[in-house]
């Protein structure tokens, strides 16, 4: 017998004759995004509330929130305490999306697994998307490894430290051996191009790109890739007008997404889930700061439609941003850096447009579908079966 055979996965729980394990996968993602939503806004505000509290500075500064140099009376403390608290929350989303997914894909045996995935992931700051992957190799590791027939005295310490064990290896060799390597290539290979577009002259194909790459993954990698790059001009000792552009670019390109998303739930509300709706709600307010993962909600239940409309308003928000020459002297803080801005007027037109082809771009794909979204009932925990699961 094998150690779980008696007990069904999650997501298979209901599941019709005939469903692909896509299929299945897809709707236990799409019942959960309400709780992702809930998450990633409730870091988010943190955040916001941080910058309206402390301003833009408080990043750069040095308080320590806990002991002797924190002060109940100073808003910078204040500002700062809640400024890590949502980040922290925020980076963690990639970690929660490995777990909830894991154990959506195997039960309650890929947990530890996810978990140890889901670090390993965000080592390499992968994401939302890092997460994802780690979810699916250690649910599918677990799931394989569970299928092997053992005696009965063996099913305890098989689904209790075995699998568990094996399959968090797996997942730590899969993210050490294989995908480190090859980020290590990815990031040095972009990041030598885009400086090539500098020193060419390339200016409207640079925005292009950063525009691109500071938008497609949601704070994964490529943002990272985007924001170390422009950081490295704004570190000089006295940095041009020209790298103070390109933050600009960065940051523009990070607003204009999650704006665009918010805009088409208004726009088409039949085309989201009720979860997607309520969280559109509140996204906006991300956007403004921006908040890189603020997007992950839609993307994760519609990554085929939601992150090529994304990347497309991300390109016309660069390339409008470089043209205009609107430049930005911080990279954090959004809308509570306006002091920091040259152009500002320009800066908004730019973060305008790009927001409404990502709602049109977003729109558009979404009603080529033949059926409407899940019915906004499966994000609803009233219609999620209550699992069994092995210990």
């Amino acid at each position: 017998m094998s150690p779980t055979s008696a007990f069904p996965a999650p997501m298979d729980q209901h599941a019709e004759p005939g469903d692909r394990a896509a299929a299945r996968l897809g709707r236990w993602i799409t019942s959960g995004t309400g709780y992702l939503a809930v998450l990633t806004a409730v870091g988010g505000l943190l955040v916001v509330l941080a910058y309206a509290i402390g301003g833009w500075h408080i990043t750069a500064e040095t308080v320590q929130v806990t002991g002797k140099d924190f002060s109940w009376l100073r808003p910078d403390s204040w500002g700062l305490s809640l400024l890590q608290t949502g980040n922290l929350t925020v980076d963690g989303l990639g970690l929660a999306v490995a777990v909830y997914v894991a154990y959506g894909i195997a039960g309650r045996v890929a947990l530890v697994p996810a978990f140890v995935g889901g670090v390993a992931s965000a080592s390499l700051h992968t994401g939302y998307l890092g997460g994802l992957a780690a979810a699916v190799l250690a649910g599918a590791t677990t799931r394989a490894l569970c299928k092997i027939t053992v005696p009965a005295r063996w099913r305890p310490l098989m689904t209790k430290a075995v699998i568990p064990l094996l399959a968090a290896l797996t997942t730590v060799v899969f993210f050490s051996a294989i995908i480190s390597p090859r980020l290590d290539w990815l990031s040095f290979w972009l990041y030598q191009k885009l400086v090539d577009l500098e020193l060419t002259d390339e200016r409207l194909a640079l925005g292009l790109v950063l525009g691109l790459i500071a938008c497609c993954d949601f704070g994964g990698i490529f943002k990272k890739i985007a924001y170390a790059y422009t950081l490295a001009g704004l570190s000089s000792y006295v940095p041009s007008p020209a790298h103070m552009t390109f933050m600009a670019v960065v940051v523009a390109a990070g607003m204009a997404p999650t704006l665009g998303l918010s805009l088409a739930t208004v726009v088409r509300r039949r085309l989201f889930t009720e979860a997607e709706r309520n969280y559109g709600k509140v996204a906006w307010l991300l956007g403004l700061i921006p908040v890189p993962a603020a997007g992950v909600p839609f993307a994760l239940r519609d990554p085929l439609r939601v992150i090529p409309a994304t990347m497309a308003g991300g390109a016309v928000t660069g390339m409008l941003t470089m043209t205009f020459g609107s430049t930005m002297a911080v990279p954090y803080g959004g809308v509570f850096a306006a002091d920091q801005l040259g152009k500002p007027l320009l800066f908004a037109a730019a973060i305008a447009a790009g927001g409404l082809v990502t709602a049109g771009v977003t729109v558009a794909l979404k009603s080529l579908r033949r059926t409407a979204p899940a019915s906004a009932t499966a994000d609803t925990t009233a219609t999620r079966p209550k699992v069994p699961v092995a210990v």
